[in-house]
């Protein structure tokens, strides 16, 4: 995104309505994102389409088409979590975007900072509890209903089918409601000072997480060796740089990714690209 989208997108438009969401548009808002949440994904940032899609109706309801452009853009930014888990952050970022419209001093930076930083911990609880404890667990009751051998029933077909959106529904429902009353209520009581604490400790936090993913997930090293003489041992380079500086090529990779992207304005894709052609290039010359 270059930094004249960056600069229009903070810009703040004025609403056009002064009213709260009914009962029925929270409902809209809800059912949107639980079954629209996948309709637009990509690579580049993930879910930040769907969201930024799923959030239409709110800023058409509040703003212009100026204003709905710059909400869009709140909501591109890379996210990429477990859905069902995250409509508790979906929830808060309804009941922001919605103060933010009735003139609260709810800025983009808390919005956007709001979403990324949590993505990774909803990510972790969600496909912790859903993915590996309650679809597994449902499947398992459904292939125990579904008998063996010559007796074999739908019932476990059917049960599966209907009570696997009836129980993630009513989990996701809860958390949404939760969240866009956290949402709301967050604005109005944490005014001032402690709203830059809490935006800091939130900040922290999400460098927290990516840190410790790009430690997890980023692997960088070099198979080259030198020696003194040919009947010398081989000091291999990797071995002299992890006894300075354990895993410094990775870190040296991670911020140079952060420069490129945050720094100069690269588009997520070019990075991806030019760093495979990098790989291949340093690979076949034996320096990776």
């Amino acid at each position: 995104m270059s930094d004249i989208i960056k600069n229009e997108a903070e810009q703040s438009s004025e609403p056009i309505c002064s009213e709260p969401l009914t009962k029925e548009e929270l409902d809209r808002l809800f059912w949107r994102y639980q079954l629209r949440y996948l309709t637009c994904c990509n690579l580049e940032n993930w879910h930040g389409n769907c969201y930024a899609y799923d959030m239409a109706p709110l800023y058409k309801k509040y703003y212009d088409k100026d204003g709905q452009r710059e909400g869009m853009l709140r909501m591109f930014d890379f996210i990429n979590t477990e859905q069902t888990t995250a409509s508790v952050l979906w929830g808060i970022l309804v009941g922001m975007e919605e103060q933010k419209a009735l003139g609260k001093p709810v800025s983009d930076e808390m919005i956007r900072t709001v979403k990324s930083s949590l993505m990774g911990p909803l990510a972790g609880v969600g496909d912790s509890l859903v993915q590996a404890t309650i679809l597994p667990l449902l499947t398992t009751i459904a292939i125990s209903l579904t008998g063996a051998g010559d007796v074999l029933s739908p019932l476990g077909v059917v049960l599966f089918i209907i009570a696997t959106p009836i129980l993630l529904w009513a989990y996701a429902r809860v958390l949404f409601n939760n969240g866009y009353t956290l949402g709301k209520d967050a604005v109005s009581t944490l005014m001032g000072t402690a709203m830059d604490r809490i935006k800091t400790a939130v900040q922290l936090f999400g460098i927290i997480v990516i840190g410790a993913l790009s430690a997890s997930y980023v692997k960088l090293s070099t198979p080259l060796s030198f020696a003194a003489s040919a009947d010398a041992t081989p000091v291999v380079l990797q071995d002299v740089i992890n006894g300075i500086f354990p895993n410094l090529l990775s870190l040296l990779l991670v911020i140079g990714c952060w420069y490129l992207l945050s720094k100069k304005g690269m588009s997520v894709t070019k990075v991806i690209f030019g760093l495979m052609g990098i790989v291949v290039v340093l690979g076949l010359v034996g320096i990776l």
